[in-house]
């Protein structure tokens, strides 16, 4: 936390009553999603709860989703914290070349007259 953090959105895996109280007490917005337990499932509101956060909680997977489909990164593939940064670096990289062209393919460059 930075501090000036106003929702957490994290996956079922950070749901915890522990969490919320945390969350709470620094003022953040819970954006965790439910989880069910054994013969407890998820009640429908949780299931609806869940969907809306994760349309925005996708966001922010997207891009380890590609790291391990597309760069091969699904596990740490060198021994060091140093090697495996820059290999996720490396990739982070790619990632927002690819999506930076993507973007120039869809919309092209701005037009220069407009930025005054």
């Amino acid at each position: 936390m930075l501090g000036d953090d106003t929702a957490l959105y994290a996956d079922a895996a950070y749901s915890s009553k522990e969490t919320r109280d945390k969350l709470e007490c620094f003022g953040i917005a819970d954006q965790v999603q439910r989880k069910g337990y054994r013969n407890k499932p998820l009640s429908a509101e949780d299931t609806r709860r869940n969907n809306e956060i994760a349309v925005i909680h996708a966001g922010g997977e997207r891009p380890f989703g590609t790291y391990k489909s597309r760069y091969g990164l699904a596990r740490t593939r060198f021994m060091g914290l140093a090697k495996n940064m820059t290999a996720y670096g490396i990739a982070a990289i790619a990632y927002n070349i690819r999506k930076g062209g993507k973007f120039l393919t869809l919309y092209g460059l701005p037009d220069p007259t407009c930025t005054g």
